[in-house]
Parts: C-alpha cells; sequence; structure tokens
C-alpha cells in the first residue's frame, strides 16, 4: 500500500492492513534528519519504526502510532507524524450539523434522555464533536432494532380481519416495538458511536 493511502485512513483502519502491506515514507518526504520510516507491528502494536542520523550518529526507534496523556479527567490523544517522527495532537474531526443531516426521532429523544439523565456525559461528547455524530448513529440502530422487533411480532401475532381487530392489533404492535426500542436502544448511556 502507498504512504499516501495509508495516511488517509482512520487510525482504526490503519490497524486493519496486513503487516505485508503496511508502508514506507518516501524518502523524499522526510524531514528532521530522517533517513527511514516504515510502518511496523512490534510485539502487537501497530506504528512506525524511524531511523534518524545526526552528526555521524545513527538512532533507531519505534513510535506508536497513537498515543494518549490523562491531564485531570480529559484524554488527550496524539497521532505520530512519520515524515518527523513526532508526535501531533489528533484532532477530532467536525460534526455535521443538524441541517447538513438531520437526526431522526430516535436519535432526538436519545439527545434530550441523555441531557436530562447525563450531563456530564453529554458535555464530553460536545467537547470531541462526537454528540451528534452519537445521535445519528443511535437512531440507526434503533430503527434497525424496531424494524427486528416488527417483523418477529408479525411473524408472531398473525394480522387480524376486521377494521377494529386490525386497530387494536396495530396500535399493541406499535406499542411493544416503540417501548422495547426505546427502553433497549434509546435510553441507554452510550458516548460512542
Amino acid at each position: 500500500m502507498r504512504y499516501e493511502e495509508f495516511q488517509m485512513l482512520t487510525p482504526e483502519k490503519m490497524e486493519q492492513i496486513p503487516d505485508m502491506e503496511l508502508p514506507e515514507v518516501p524518502k523524499e518526504l522526510l524531514r528532521n534528519f530522517l533517513t527511514q520510516s516504515r510502518a511496523i507491528r512490534k510485539e502487537g502494536v501497530l506504528g512506525w519504526e524511524v531511523k534518524q542520523q545526526l552528526n555521524g550518529t545513527s538512532r533507531t526507534c519505534f513510535l506508536p502510532l497513537l498515543k494518549s496523556r490523562q491531564i485531570g479527567s480529559v484524554t488527550f490523544w496524539y497521532q505520530v507524524n512519520p515524515t518527523i517522527g513526532t508526535y501531533e495532537m489528533r484532532t477530532e474531526p467536525e460534526e455535521l450539523t443538524m441541517e447538513t443531516e438531520p437526526i431522526g426521532s430516535y436519535g432526538l429523544a436519545w439527545m434530550h434522555w441523555m441531557e436530562e439523565n447525563h450531563p456530564e456525559k453529554v458535555e464530553e461528547m460536545r467537547f470531541y464533536h462526537r454528540f451528534l455524530t452519537v445521535a445519528r448513529s443511535v437512531d440507526t440502530r434503533a430503527w434497525e432494532y424496531r424494524n427486528r422487533l416488527d417483523s418477529q411480532y408479525l411473524s408472531e401475532n398473525p394480522r387480524p380481519h376486521g377494521f377494529e381487530k386490525i386497530q387494536a392489533w396495530e396500535q399493541t404492535r406499535t406499542f411493544y416495538t416503540d417501548s422495547a426500542t426505546m427502553r433497549d436502544i434509546v435510553h441507554q448511556a452510550v458516548t460512542t458511536p
């Protein structure tokens, strides 16, 4: 795999690349007296092996792809820049706004529930720009779960005949699927998508 393609991946996707496809940084991109920088796994940890030559002295070291630092209750993540052999603070991408990508009813219900019951977790998610992202994820999971429950209910309870029976059946089905979805998916204090 080419270095440029590798750098476009998220750290999670980088971890999935097989060892034999891990790239090496092209020599023309190297700075800070580096002579070689290649991605390797050392004891199961993905990182970069960098070789630096300065004043006739050569050294080789392994730099894990990610490292963290705890300051108070906040964890800061750093990602290695293999072209210069140093770490840079990893910034979270900006979230899509509600206008750009609206959130469905279950995601909105989850947001409201989290704000009322777990304001400290909401504050942390907003700090890392993932509150709306998690809400979209919850909404998607909730609709998938509801559709599964709906199919299950339909197979176990065939639709009756007659207007009043159908109306009662529809109300029962809606109550069952909606309440189970709210209980099992929406009213959960998740903080990651």
